[in-house]
């Protein structure tokens, strides 16, 4: 499984299907890349700014156990 598809599974959980979508914006203004090539080196600068981005939709927990999920994967 791609690094994308464990990151928008992960999203999922608490965003359903607004996952990829929620994804592609965060790599596209933050880090300047579609997130069909992330890679692991990309994983602490999108995990901050989904922490971000969590927080001001849903909470600040929720966006916390997100940002250590994902800075987590291989």
């Amino acid at each position: 499984m791609s690094l994308e598809q464990q990151i928008i599974n992960e999203l999922a959980h608490d965003i359903g299907p607004a996952a990829p979508s929620f994804l592609k914006r965060q790599c596209a203004f933050h880090l300047q890349k579609d997130s069909s090539a992330l890679t692991k080196a990309d994983l602490a600068e999108l995990s901050k700014w989904i922490f971000i981005g969590i927080k001001l939709i849903l909470d600040e927990a929720t966006a916390g156990r997100l940002k250590s999920r994902i800075m987590s994967m291989n």
